[in-house]
């Protein structure tokens, strides 16, 4: 396995896709960028990991390629060494759409390619930078990221009509492995406060990027304060636009309500997600969020937590009727439905229960046996 935008075991998508593969018989190598404090080399649950030396991004597209090239040398060096150690599957994460020469070799020595659709790159391209030059580039390395894959993993089945169109897949050759919670965490006690509630307690896990507009929550806390509702937020996450989001923090003078963790221990999530009363995901309606599947709402759900989010396209799928979705962009609308929550207590108890219910259908297990599904068919047709 070939990633380049997280770290091992970090990248919860590909920890449990490498731990499920491990369980039933395989030998799994995970290639990613080494994080603060993590060895060149360790056994994580039975998977093998090499780490490389990641270049930091100083921001814009020339930092970008910059991090691109660096990273995609190693992960290509990486690839050639395991294929002449004996490696039978080239398994890509994307983003980014650069690792096909890789799967090109592999197809040539008569081994199989996984492409693992995380993410539209050309899209996010396009959002990042508004370049011409690098969008089409970008559609190119995705066109050809396809081409060289026998299978494709798509996050949901957005993306999935992706493979099957602009990437000219056929039917048979994708298969919809959805990112999801343990299913431990869905067996974990609710809780649910009693009664009004004097402060309401939100929060939001993953990144602070750009895409994920974070920064919205800012106009929430505040038009929250003006209308009384006394609510504090814990953000679990960090990103490259921390800076944007401490600026409209301290701008609309909700700074001190707002607590970040950075990035914690996976373990560790769980207890402080059970602490909120309400859980939330301002992400915008671009067209690559309107199509992605928010992890962190499926989680949300895992453990009964009532959710506020905008009403997305593949959220709406995800969540089904156990979240309150607001209309993209309207951020009154957003905080209303959290002053809500804190007045009625009998919402925020349907919510929970509706949420565990809704989990039920999508945790790991359900991912799991579509991915070992796919790869008992690409066995087959090796054979």
């Amino acid at each position: 396995m070939l990633l380049e935008n997280n770290p091992y075991p970090q990248d919860v998508r590909v920890r449990s896709e490498a731990e499920s593969l491990v369980a039933v018989g395989h030998s799994v190598v995970v290639v990613a960028p080494r994080g603060l404090g993590q060895p060149a080399r360790e056994r994580v649950r039975g998977v093998d990991v090499r780490r490389f030396r990641m270049l930091e991004s100083r921001g814009g597209a020339a930092g970008f390629l910059a991090e691109y090239l660096v990273a995609g040398l190693a992960l290509h060096v990486a690839a050639v060494q395991e294929l002449l150690n004996g490696a039978t599957v080239l398994h890509l994460h994307n983003p980014p759409d650069i690792l096909f020469p890789a799967g090109a070799l592999y197809r040539i020595a008569g081994r199989r390619v996984v492409f693992d659709h995380h993410d539209l790159f050309p899209e996010t391209v396009e959002d990042k930078f508004d370049r011409r030059q690098l969008a089409f580039a970008a559609r190119v390395a995705e066109r050809l990221t396809f081409a060289v894959a026998n299978h494709v993993l798509a996050t949901n089945e957005s993306y999935a009509e992706i493979a099957r169109g602009r990437g000219r897949k056929a039917t048979e050759a994708v298969t919809v492995v959805r990112n999801a919670p343990p299913d431990s965490w869905a067996r974990l006690a609710l809780h649910v406060r009693p009664g009004p509630l004097a402060s309401i307690r939100l929060a939001y896990l993953g990144a602070i990027a750009t895409q994920d507009g974070v920064d919205a929550l800012a106009p929430v806390l505040a038009r929250l304060h003006a209308q009384g509702v006394d609510a504090t937020l814990t953000i679990i996450g960090d990103g490259d636009a921390r800076a944007q989001l401490d600026s409209a923090l301290a701008r609309l003078g909700v700074a001190d309500r707002v607590t970040i963790t950075g990035w914690i221990e996976w373990d560790d999530v769980p207890a402080l997600l059970q602490k909120a009363d309400v859980c939330v995901d301002p992400a915008p309606a671009t067209e690559v969020n309107q199509r992605s599947t928010m992890i962190k709402i499926a989680e949300y759900l895992a453990l009964g937590k009532p959710v506020v989010a905008f009403d997305l396209v593949e959220t709406r799928r995800t969540a089904s009727d156990a979240a309150l979705l607001v209309p993209a962009g309207d951020i009154n609308g957003f905080a209303d439905q959290i002053a809500a929550l804190a007045r009625n207590p009998q919402l925020r108890s349907r919510l929970a229960h509706a949420a565990r219910r809704r989990a039920e259908d999508l945790v790991w297990r359900h991912s799991e046996c579509a991915l070992l599904s796919a790869y008992a068919q690409l066995r087959g047709s090796a054979r």
